[in-house]
């Protein structure tokens, strides 16, 4: 992480298994931009714990405050650096973190995973896991309603031949 004046992001659930995590991602953040403001996106539920670590200042969603007014705020902001905490990176890795520092503008992002120093992510790379995240829940989505499909036709059968859907009652 380089030197960025300004606002620095902060982006994670706060649960509390993942606490070193975000002490490390928040001392990162303060190394590449010393005497900037550290500032969160939350849910009321992780408002406390990041209010307990340090975090100057936070950006509340679900407190009245909608997504589009939340990503409003945070490219209003311009935050130079962006820290992303999260369990797991891969395909189980989280959406809604992702696609809000793609959304939000930040130049410069980092994913930091528990046990593991910050790692670099460009926008290219955080945009290509979003897309594909987004393709794989479509694909969920449209399997699971495949499969609702199958076992309603299969019901539908199923009455059909027992003697239409009023025959079992007396």
């Amino acid at each position: 992480m380089s030197q960025a004046p300004g606002a620095a992001l902060l982006l994670t659930f706060a649960r509390r298994d993942e606490e070193p995590t975000i002490r490390g991602a928040m001392a990162a953040l303060r190394e590449a931009a010393p005497g900037a403001r550290l500032e969160a996106i939350c849910t009321p539920a992780s408002a406390p714990l990041l209010r307990a670590l340090g975090v100057e200042e936070l950006i509340v969603y679900g407190d009245g405050a909608g997504a589009r007014q939340v990503i409003r705020q945070a490219r209003a902001r311009r935050f130079s650096a962006a820290a992303l905490v999260y369990s797991q990176p891969g395909f189980s890795g989280h959406l809604k973190l992702e696609a809000l520092a793609l959304l939000a503008g930040v130049k410069q992002l980092h994913r930091f995973l528990p046990g593991q120093e910050g790692r670099a992510l460009g926008r290219l790379r955080l945009a290509w896991s979003v897309a594909l995240k987004c393709v794989q829940t479509l694909l969920r989505v449209a399997a699971a309603s495949a499969l609702c499909g199958v076992a309603f036709l299969c019901l539908r059968l199923r009455q059909a031949l027992a003697g239409g859907h009023r025959a079992n009652r007396a």
